[in-house]
């Protein structure tokens, strides 16, 4: 993968950065992005993303949704092909220079 076009996780300054450009996210955006990016090798369940980013409190059920969706505008106006959904089964997020994934 062409490191120039992949996202980059700085854990000190909880910052993720893609194409050099610090990417405008919230603490929950963060934390999300994050588990995504330490998983992008497979898809996570909602589930699973609620045990590990909403660790303190239980959430709505659809608060998962609502964050994928806004990470998708933020990846997609930073020019990140996104996160694709493989329905029923969670979230997985799309390699940069994945060009036969495409973001649903």
């Amino acid at each position: 993968m062409n490191v120039e076009n992949a996202l980059s996780l700085n854990q000190n300054l909880f910052q993720i950065l893609f194409k050099g450009k610090v990417l405008n996210l919230t603490p929950r955006e963060y934390d999300l992005l994050a588990v995504l990016m330490e998983e992008s090798q497979r898809v996570v369940g909602r589930a699973e993303l609620l045990r590990r980013v909403w660790i303190k409190r239980t959430p709505l059920v659809r608060v998962v949704d609502t964050y994928i969706c806004r990470l998708r505008a933020k990846l997609q106006d930073a020019g990140h092909p996104g996160i694709a959904v493989a329905r029923k089964r969670g979230y997985r997020l799309i390699a940069s220079t994945d060009e036969s994934s495409v973001a649903i």
